[in-house]
């Protein structure tokens, strides 16, 4: 199973991004749309959508976004902010902790749990413009980053 994982978009929508998310069975967006024709977009982008409201996220269309969202794909619990600081201090629960907001790509383990920030599609500030594809397969999983 695979899970595209984007943010900090920034008002823009790339087409070039199909040929990396297509091929996916979920998408994941970690906040900071910016504008409604770019929520739009991904809310049409034709696979099940997770998002969150990021900090440049205003105006009635943001209005419905959380700020963060618990769900689980594939038997895995994924806990999804757009600021890794407002992550809960309980995450007992949880297997995978996605966030952006930085504009850059990060990935570690701690205590047995993933944190994933697959950077900013649209701006990297100083860093590679990027997304993340996640593959579950089981108990493992793979993490590959996409340098747009």
């Amino acid at each position: 199973m695979k899970i595209g994982i984007i943010s900090d978009t920034h008002g823009i929508f790339r087409e070039e991004w199909h040929r990396h998310l297509d091929g996916c069975d979920y998408l994941i967006h970690a906040g900071d749309f910016c504008t409604q024709k770019n929520y739009d977009c991904f809310r049409n982008f034709g696979i099940p959508l997770y998002m969150v409201r990021g900090n440049n996220d205003r105006g009635d269309w943001s209005k419905n976004l959380p700020e963060f969202l618990q769900f689980r794909i594939g038997g895995k619990t994924f806990f999804l902010v757009h600021n890794q600081f407002d992550l809960p201090f309980d995450l007992t629960d949880a297997d995978f902790l996605i966030f952006g907001h930085t504009h850059h790509y990060t990935f570690y383990k701690r205590f047995n749990k993933v944190y994933i920030n697959p950077g900013s599609a649209s701006d990297g500030r100083g860093d590679s413009k990027s997304l993340a594809i996640l593959t579950l397969s089981g108990n493992d999983y793979s993490l590959e980053r996409v340098i747009l």
